[in-house]
């Protein structure tokens, strides 16, 4: 059945940060909302790219070998697989959302991480 998503409804019924929850699917792709606080853990996702769109706050993504990305609300950018990134909350709370490829482990390489998180729908 099609119908709308309210983000900002979405990202009001949870508060965990760093806890993916998918609100969607699209083939075989998951629409994941997150909400940051501090930082997250270096990874990479070695068979998937990772778009990050912020939907308010601002994130910094640090990226192995490469300059620092800075997302304000209503920007996203993609990070390919295999490149080592780190996101950072510069102003907080900062909410995010994910499309990434479904069974995608949000903490990548570094799965025993104390961040790593069952995906759980809303």
């Amino acid at each position: 059945m099609t119908k709308t998503i309210n983000i900002a409804e979405k990202h009001a019924q949870f508060d965990a940060p760093w806890s993916p929850k998918r609100i969607a699917k699209v083939d075989d792709y998951d629409i994941k909302l997150a909400k940051g606080e501090g930082e997250f853990d270096w990874h990479k996702h070695d068979e998937e790219d990772e778009m990050f769109l912020v939907t308010k706050g601002i994130l910094r993504i640090e990226i192995e070998g490469q300059d620092d990305v800075v997302l304000k609300a209503g920007e996203f950018c993609v990070i390919p697989k295999g490149v080592r990134h780190h996101p950072v909350c510069v102003e907080e709370p900062v909410h995010i959302m994910l499309f990434e490829k479904a069974g995608v482990t949000n903490t990548g390489d570094n799965p025993d991480s104390d961040l790593t998180q069952e995906l759980v729908d809303l």
